[in-house]
């Protein structure tokens, strides 16, 4: 592995650990898909799409699928309804404000310096990982969390985008192609689908990695295990590489789970990268295959 492609360490955070946002899902009439009727926080989109609220028993059919609705927001449903004269039949749930860019631009957000100030005057390469934003949409925002940045003497590397729609996310999918990218960086080489490649990449001894999400902060922690599945799939001289790589070099994954306390920041853990002789099986263990 040539010197040029060797650094000591970088920092990778989560774009939702530096930028928030109020954004919410819309309830919309399809005649008039630009007006909200009720705007419903994501988290609790979230849970109607899980089927958390079947047990309310109200079942509520949009745009052909099937969902399972509070009873608090069926209450609001009917009243807006009622008031505006509205068929309950021709309401949907509408992405507008994390899909529109105008809309995007136009909302409240919050960037969040705390997380990050702690690098000033520090050295290594900082990557924000985009895992729920598409690039062209985020641009102004992005444009003045870099500003920000800036005036504490802050550049950012470079972004991945590992999400480039916005609907038929999978939360595990996304979570783990943000640990095999670390991974990558740890050993400096790329993936290809659920092996190593013989493709090159920066390598870093020790990458710290910032996130909110508790899901993936659990599969940060296992990151042995993704790797080991990695290394058992790849050719025999890429698996020879990878293995030289972890007994020459440091591959350490600095974890932080940021708690947006500004008394606690983060909670942080160590793993160390190390090739496992034998093959173990981990229930809790979910790799599924995607291009980075």
């Amino acid at each position: 592995m040539s010197m040029e492609q060797m650094s000591n360490n970088a920092f990778f955070f989560d774009i939702n650990t530096l930028i928030t946002t109020n954004s919410k899902v819309w309830i919309v009439d399809r005649d008039k898909p630009n007006k909200p009727i009720l705007r419903i926080p994501k988290s609790d989109f979230n849970l109607i799409k899980k089927g958390v609220y079947k047990k309310d028993n109200i079942k509520f059919e949009m745009q052909g699928e099937s969902y399972w609705i509070s009873k608090d927001l069926f209450e609001q449903i009917k009243i807006k309804s009622k008031n505006q004269n509205l068929n309950i039949s021709k309401l949907a749930f509408s992405m507008q404000e994390f899909m529109n860019k105008d809309i995007i631009e136009n909302n409240d957000f919050t960037i969040h310096l705390e997380n990050i100030r702690h690098l000033k005057n520090t050295s290594g390469d900082i990557y924000i990982i985009c895992s729920k934003n598409t690039k062209n949409n985020y641009e102004l925002v992005i444009s003045k969390l870099e500003d920000k940045l800036k005036e504490i003497g802050l550049v950012v590397k470079n972004y991945y985008y590992i999400s480039e729609t916005f609907y038929n996310r999978d939360e595990d999918d996304i979570n783990n192609k943000k640990v095999r990218l670390l991974i990558q960086h740890l050993i400096g080489m790329k993936t290809d689908g659920d092996k190593f490649s013989h493709t090159e990449i920066t390598k870093y001894d020790v990458i710290n990695f910032y996130d909110d999400e508790a899901r993936v902060i659990e599969l940060a922690k296992n990151a042995n295990n993704v790797l080991q599945f990695l290394i058992e799939n790849s050719e025999d001289l890429v698996k020879d590489r990878v293995k030289e790589v972890l007994k020459q070099y440091v591959c350490e994954l600095v974890i932080n789970q940021v708690t947006f306390n500004k008394v606690n920041l983060f909670v942080t853990s160590k793993v160390e990268l190390q090739y496992q002789n034998v093959i173990k099986k981990f229930e809790s263990f979910v790799f599924r295959i995607y291009n980075i």
